[in-house]
Formats: C-alpha cells, sequence, structure tokens
C-alpha cells in the first residue's frame, strides 16, 4: 500500500500548492496596484500569470475537495429518497461523474498532445506553451474520476448529507 500513501499525499500536496500559488497570486495582484497607484510601471506578465494561476490552483486543489466532500453536490431530489434508491441513485450518479471526467481528462490530453505537435503557444504578455493549459487540465481531471472511483469502490457514493465521507 506504498503507492496509496504516495498517491494520498500527492493529493493533499496539490492542494496545498493550489492555496499556495492562489496566495502568491494574491501578492502579485497587490503588488501590481501598488505600483500602478505610485507611478511606477508593474510587471507586464502579471496578468497572464495569475490567470494560470487560477486555473493551476483550481485543478491542483479539486480532487482534495472531492475526497474531503468539498465539491458541490445538490442533494435535495435524492435526499427525499428512500435509503436503497438513494444508494442506487448515488451510484450511478458516481459512475457517471467518473465517465465524464475520465473523458474530459482523455479529451484535453489529446488536445494537449496537438498543441505540443504543433509546438503552439498562448501569447499574452508572456509566451506560455499552449499545452501547459491543457496539461493543467488533464490531470486535475483524471486526479478527480480517480478520487471519485475511490469514492465508489468504498461503497460511498451518497451518504445522504450531500458529501461523499
Amino acid at each position: 500500500m506504498h503507492l496509496v500513501r504516495v498517491y494520498d499525499r500527492l493529493i493533499l500536496g496539490l492542494a496545498v500548492l493550489g492555496a499556495t500559488s492562489l496566495a502568491i497570486a494574491t501578492i502579485m495582484i497587490v503588488i501590481d496596484v501598488i505600483l500602478r497607484n505610485t507611478g511606477f510601471r508593474p510587471f507586464q506578465s502579471t496578468s497572464a500569470i495569475v490567470e494560470y494561476v487560477m486555473m493551476f490552483s483550481t485543478m491542483a486543489a479539486a480532487p482534495w475537495l472531492v475526497r474531503t466532500g468539498g465539491h458541490v453536490a445538490i442533494d435535495s431530489f435524492v435526499a427525499k429518497l428512500p435509503d436503497t434508491a438513494r444508494m442506487w441513485v448515488g451510484r450511478v450518479l458516481t459512475s457517471v461523474t467518473i465517465f465524464i471526467l475520465a473523458l474530459l481528462a482523455w479529451r484535453s490530453g489529446v488536445v494537449g498532445l496537438e498543441m505540443i505537435a504543433s509546438r503552439s503557444v498562448d501569447m499574452r504578455s508572456i509566451n506560455i506553451p499552449a499545452w501547459v493549459l491543457y496539461a493543467m487540465l488533464t490531470g486535475g481531471f483524471g486526479l478527480m474520476a480517480l478520487e471519485f472511483l475511490r469514492i465508489l469502490i468504498a461503497g460511498r457514493a451518497y451518504s445522504g448529507s450531500g458529501a461523499a465521507h
């Protein structure tokens, strides 16, 4: 089970890295505003970097949010179902979620490989290889799919509170 421990640390580490990157982005924005308002020239790349940081932090923290039940769940209808039906609906919905996330991971991976092959560049105030965005999406969607799969295998597809625990 060494691999499971490494994976668990990866999920937690990505969440911490996502939160840290948001803090750094916040500091970058504050510095940018201060420089603009004091007559100094702000860094040209702040806006582009902050946009990428926001995508990274979302994709990095999302698997941890799934694990901890912090993801969005609308359960007002499902909560009214009898226990057996609620369990089956939860399993079906979790399976559909896994399928959709795996499909999104696969598709973003394919597009990312196309970006690598075409040597595409996202040109903003700084040039960033276009595949970077798709790598973040592929990793985030793939890890979310794995987290929902773990929930499904553990039999925790629906707990009645709107979150998988």
